[in-house]
């Protein structure tokens, strides 16, 4: 079974490893995943996802080892899921992988994977990567990273903090903006929002990209209705907070920046990103 390539990754499972044997299968939904994972389905279902195949192994005097392999429609979806995750990441399985005491989760083209021992042992540890890389070996392509990641400047860029939506709520998990969807995201837009290590500032930059210009503009002016109306007049400036936030509309993008402890940083957030816009209309 090893390092074969199947368009099923589930069928790369072996009924046992290391004497870990089946305990049970199943299968979910969007329809029925809030009966698998009440308090986490929120974020697969604004991703979009076919179903996920849960298989749980048993050993006698060891800890289960639970596998889920998650469908998703794209490769935009499983990384987007993934960027959710916290921890250092890491390229040991699939294109991007995260590893804690009893876990490994990571994506690989449009699949999200997770498998857990809930208490880890030597034995459960080493059942654990083997499994990782039998479903890793299956999946035969990688898949894109969303298109909207390169429009972030790279200096001083923190790759671990990217987070890719298309869902307001998940902005508002990493940066709170309002409890109301006031920059018209759905699932027709593409946002991305990350922070950035200068020193003693970590200013925090929102890229969106719309479908039209209008529907940019739109959002922008919802935005400053319902967010700073100072912002109309001025497009930097300081919150209530004491902290420097900015704004820009460059063709079809929103470009934000919040807390900053800087004036110079927000302008040169919001030109280098700008730039960079300008720069990828010109070549298409």
């Amino acid at each position: 079974m090893n390092g074969q390539v199947l368009d099923n990754p589930a069928k790369a499972l072996p009924e046992n490893i290391d004497g870990w044997k089946i305990f049970t299968d199943r299968t979910y939904n969007n329809e029925t995943l809030y009966n698998y994972i009440d308090g986490g389905a929120e974020l697969f279902l604004s991703f979009g996802f076919t179903k996920v195949f849960n298989r749980i192994y048993s050993r006698d005097n060891q800890p289960d080892i639970m596998v889920d392999i998650f469908y998703m429609n794209t490769s935009y979806d499983a990384f987007g899921v993934f960027s959710f995750s916290s921890g250092k990441i890491e390229n040991n399985f699939g294109q991007q992988s995260q590893e804690s005491r009893g876990a490994i989760i990571f994506w690989k083209n449009n699949f999200y994977v997770s498998i857990i021992s809930n208490i880890e042992t030597e034995e459960s540890k080493k059942a654990v990567i083997k499994i990782a890389k039998l479903i890793e070996e299956s999946i035969a392509e990688t898949g894109p990273l969303p298109a909207i990641i390169e429009y972030l400047p790279a200096e001083l860029l923190d790759k671990e903090s990217i987070r890719y939506f298309r869902h307001y709520v998940w902005l508002n998990a990493h940066y709170f903006i309002s409890n109301e969807n006031i920059l018209n995201i759905d699932q027709n837009t593409q946002a991305v929002l990350s922070l950035y290590n200068e020193k003693n500032n970590k200013p925090v930059l929102l890229v969106i990209k719309y479908s039209t210009g209008r529907e940019a503009a739109g959002a922008k002016e919802k935005f400053i209705k319902n967010y700073n109306l100072k912002l109309k007049n001025n497009d930097v400036l300081k919150d209530s907070k004491n902290k420097w936030i900015g704004i820009e509309l460059v063709n079809n993008f929103f470009i934000g920046v919040f807390n900053s402890a800087s004036k110079a940083s927000v302008y040169k957030l919001l030109s280098s990103t700008k730039a960079i816009i300008i720069k990828k209309d010109i070549n298409k």
